[in-house]
């Protein structure tokens, strides 16, 4: 049967073509359906959340490198302070109570090492004893100076800018004379962050805690900010003197660093519990600490043979990204029958072996190139 004629309709020079089906058909087919339109929708919301996660770990990787790198400059100024003084800088790392395995009283461990550092960096020093002995964490009346009391003495936080924020060029008082820590607390201008000789150049901004003024949050206004008052020991000036204990944060971050003496002694000499920063009154961070070099696994450690991770120098630590510690918890380096508590549910994280999991995990030191649980085995 002959086709029929397509129809065309001349209007003032335009061709107007009549509707054809198989046209109409041909365009139909050639549109999505609502179940494609819906898996592209879908493989598009995939590639965004593949993006996005990819930007987020670039961010994260970013802020993790930014700290590491914050972490070894830190680390390379207490090297200079070292060199500088001759030692490597103590930190009050007494918690409470007695060794059982030396009886050692740790306060009296940390406040001899604290009169040795300055002994030997300010040899010519006339700053009060029983100033030092205070930052030691010595307890009772402390004369001369007669310091008020700081329990636990200067902890691993505080340590980091009080051993790099600078100390004054006054051989005789290092920590009273012109661009040292201590100022005059009834002073008008009070604490003037910028007159210190920094060992190290600090972001002043980012000191801490710190009140909606901008000032030192001290815990006498209900802020965690520790201090020392103590009798002024010059001829001049006020009759008490002030060291405020300041706290050092990464950018963006509500975590301090934390610096940790494992130059002078071995857990054993200290105490069961090594203390750092009290997020709060159960909640410690602790100097992490592994077997000795050259010790058989196949044997049974003795106390001895736990030794500090970095032996000889010391550790900086932060919490990473996350702002959180974990569970660092008050350990026991012996177990109730006497043996080394060595990775077990109650005892000892040993690094690298850990285990180092949940918010411990993403911890940041000066002995591992990444976190904590990058470096675990």
């Amino acid at each position: 049967m002959a086709r029929k004629k397509e129809q065309k309709i001349e209007v003032r020079g335009w061709r107007l073509e009549a509707w054809n089906p198989t046209s109409a058909q041909r365009l139909a087919s050639s549109a999505f359906t609502l179940t494609e339109l819906l898996v592209v929708i879908t493989i598009i919301a995939i590639l965004a959340a593949l993006i996005t996660a990819g930007a987020m770990n670039a961010l994260n990787a970013s802020k993790r490198a930014r700290i590491s790198l914050e972490i070894n400059q830190l680390g390379q100024s207490i090297e200079e302070v070292k060199n500088k003084y001759g030692a490597y800088p103590p930190n009050g790392m007494s918690f409470q109570g007695e060794s059982n395995y030396s009886g050692t009283v740790v306060s009296q461990l940390t406040t001899s090492d604290f009169e040795r550092m300055f002994k030997k960096a300010f040899p010519r020093s006339q700053e009060p004893v029983g100033l030092i002995r205070r930052l030691g964490g010595a307890t009772g009346n402390q004369n001369p100076g007669d310091p008020s009391l700081l329990p636990n003495g200067m902890n691993s936080a505080e340590a980091v800018y009080f051993w790099l924020g600078g100390f004054s060029e006054d051989t005789q008082y290092p920590l009273s004379g012109p661009g040292g820590p201590a100022f005059d607390p009834t002073s008008t201008t009070g604490e003037v962050l910028e007159s210190r000789n920094r060992e190290y150049e600090f972001d002043l901004g980012r000191l801490g805690p710190r009140n909606d003024s901008g000032v030192f949050h001290d815990t006498d206004n209900g802020g965690q900010g520790r201090y020392v008052t103590y009798d002024n020991p010059k001829n001049t000036g006020p009759a008490r003197l002030r060291i405020n204990l300041w706290r050092y944060n990464p950018s963006g971050s509500e975590r301090p660093y934390l610096y940790f003496d494992a130059s002078r002694h071995d857990p054993i000499d200290y105490d069961q519990n090594l203390t750092g920063l009290g997020q709060n009154d159960s909640v410690q961070i602790y100097a992490l600490k592994k077997l000795r070099e050259g010790f058989s696994t196949s044997n049974t450690p003795a106390p001895k043979d736990i030794v500090f991770v970095n032996k000889g120098k010391f550790q900086i630590l932060h919490s990473g990204l996350d702002d959180a510690w974990g569970s660092f918890k008050p350990f026991s380096i012996l177990n109730a029958s006497g043996n080394v508590n060595t990775g077990d549910a109650s005892g000892v994280f040993l690094f690298p072996t850990g285990p180092f999991t949940g918010d411990v995990a993403d911890t940041l030191t000066n002995f591992t190139p990444g976190t904590l649980e990058s470096a675990q085995e």
